[in-house]
């Protein structure tokens, strides 16, 4: 029993990151949010630092900054780039927030800090944007060029134009998101006032709406053989079914309790 019990924590670790991450960190947020709350500064730092330090690393090409597959900070830059390591996971934990019941004593400590969540999740969220914007001429390319460009720069089929079609869509999340983490910030919340603050953050539902289409096309592309990012080894269709359930469980699962809440509201 032991034996399953630890085989299945270790399958959910392995294909199911995006679930894992959500649990984990919630977890270790609801434990921090008083602390999180005195200290956001504090928080803020060690969050950036990683981004920090990627950023050095591409202006200077200095390879050597934070590479150490090894060290804590090595892999937290890797896992920055992932979208299901940090940024997705904050993100699905800042959205689950507006849909849970209030008076549960777990949502609230998480509400107490989901400003400052929303600035943390920033971080991560603009270093894997980098990276894949950085890539974005491939996708360009598949769409405007001849076959053989289309050839070297994605596979050729349907999902390939799925998985191109979500780099792009990517471009306009960034945007919405910029929008979104640059008034999460107190300085800019106070100038920009209360009413004009909340009409912008409303638009956080049309960035959930693109993140679930974004997430769907990529993996739905990968598993018709049209490339999608992926870490590569393992069963890749096994990991690109699993990513795809994990997405709508947790999209479908949120529309559900919001319609809920806004039911009995």
């Amino acid at each position: 029993m032991v034996k399953l019990l630890l085989n299945f924590l270790a399958f959910l670790v392995e294909n199911c990151q995006l679930l894992t991450s959500v649990a984990v960190m919630a977890g270790i947020f609801i434990l921090l949010a008083k602390s999180i709350k005195k200290h956001p500064g504090i928080y803020y730092f060690i969050f950036a630092i990683p981004a920090i330090l990627f950023i050095l690393r591409a202006i200077t090409g200095d390879a050597l900054i934070g590479s150490s597959r090894t060290s804590v900070i090595g892999l937290v830059m890797r896992e920055y780039v992932h979208a299901a390591g940090f940024s997705f996971p904050l993100l699905v934990i800042v959205m689950y927030m507006g849909a849970l019941p209030a008076h549960n004593p777990y949502v609230k400590r998480l509400m107490m800090i989901r400003k400052e969540l929303s600035v943390i999740s920033g971080f991560p969220i603009l270093i894997h944007s980098w990276v894949r914007i950085g890539s974005i001429s491939g996708s360009i390319a598949f769409f405007a060029g001849t076959s053989a460009d289309m050839a070297q720069h994605g596979h050729t089929g349907f999902g390939a134009v799925l998985s191109n079609s979500a780099y792009l869509l990517g471009i306009l999340m960034v945007i919405l998101f910029t929008v979104l983490w640059v008034t999460s910030f107190d300085a800019i919340h106070r100038r920009l006032g209360a009413v004009k603050w909340k009409k912008i953050q409303r638009w956080s539902y049309v960035l959930y709406a693109m993140l679930f289409l974004h997430s769907i096309l990529i993996h739905v592309g990968g598993l018709l053989g049209g490339g999608g990012h992926g870490r590569g080894g393992g069963n890749m269709a096994l990991a690109h079914t699993v990513a795809i359930t994990s997405v709508c469980l947790v999209f479908i699962s949120y529309l559900i309790l919001r319609l809920r809440k806004k039911k009995k509201g």
